[in-house]
């Protein structure tokens, strides 16, 4: 029954990690895309993708955006 408990533990550490690992990898919405928000995100060496004229960034990364590019 240990065993049991155990490896049914094991699975649910296993897949909350997976779960938390796509989540920091998901884009959200930025901004429009200008110069001065790219020029900000690069000096930064922030990742971002241009999406039909805006700009998404990386959810992880929420923060450090809002700290240089605000």
């Amino acid at each position: 029954m240990n065993k049991f408990l155990a490896i049914i533990l094991l699975a649910l550490l296993t897949l909350s990690a997976c779960s938390s690992a796509n989540s920091s990898s998901s884009y959200v919405y930025w901004t429009e895309k200008t110069d001065n928000q790219i020029q900000h995100l690069d000096q930064a060496k922030i990742n971002y993708e241009i999406r039909h004229g805006d700009i998404w960034i990386r959810e992880k990364d929420n923060r450090k955006v809002v700290a240089c590019c605000s």
